[in-house]
């Protein structure tokens, strides 16, 4: 407990020191998976909640459609699909990165938005229709933050001058292109492969 303690601490140290903080996650071991992955679930946590209890000001959302599931899908899976892509290129740029640091980067670079993002939706809820814009402009201040501290960590933890980590995310949106449409291509052919199975089988039943 008291090392958990001691790594949310380094956590808050991550977010305004990242280029230090990244340096010692990925070679003296700082990084904390647990607190990686509560990150991860309570961004998708805030993700729900803000989804139904923004003010209605500011929430277009249509709720009597709400799909918690998938929310929390969209919201996690372009991170993993951002991890995986990334991983696989940076090898062909001699990246330094395991995917382990990938994990743990990524996560903690969430904490901004997490934070800002409870803030917003508890804001929403008692601004005026004027004051909306200036609480959608300090939204926007966590995701600028995450990719400001996923930029920091990717060029850090990977050893990667400037332009070789612009070149690694031109690569990685490739490549995260290439994925989805690969996924998409064998869920396409095993749709196909059981509509075949099931048509023969119920053929077969039928002459039987």
């Amino acid at each position: 407990m008291k090392q958990f303690i001691e790594d949310f601490k380094y956590l808050k140290y991550t977010i305004f020191h990242p280029f230090d903080a990244f340096y010692e996650i990925k070679w003296r071991g700082k990084g904390n998976m647990l607190l990686a992955t509560l990150l991860l679930v309570l961004y998708s946590i805030v993700q729900v909640i803000s989804y139904q209890y923004t003010g209605f000001i500011m929430n277009e959302n249509p709720l009597f459609e709400m799909n918690s599931i998938a929310i929390i899908v969209i919201a996690v899976a372009p991170l993993f699909l951002f991890m995986i892509s990334n991983w696989s290129v940076s090898t062909l740029y001699n990246g330094k990165a395991k995917i382990k640091d990938l994990y743990v980067l990524v996560a903690y670079s969430l904490f901004p938005i997490i934070i800002i993002n409870v803030i917003t939706m508890l804001l929403s809820n008692i601004v005026i229709m004027e004051e909306a814009s200036l609480v959608f402009a300090f939204g926007t201040i966590g995701t600028l933050w995450f990719l400001f501290l996923m930029f920091t960590g990717l060029t850090t933890m990977h050893e990667f001058t400037l332009k070789e980590n612009i070149m690694t995310l031109l690569a990685t949106a490739v490549a995260a292109i290439i994925i989805i449409f690969l996924c998409v291509l064998y869920f396409s052919l095993m749709e196909q492969v059981i509509n075949f199975v099931t048509t023969i089988s119920q053929e077969f039943m039928r002459r039987w």
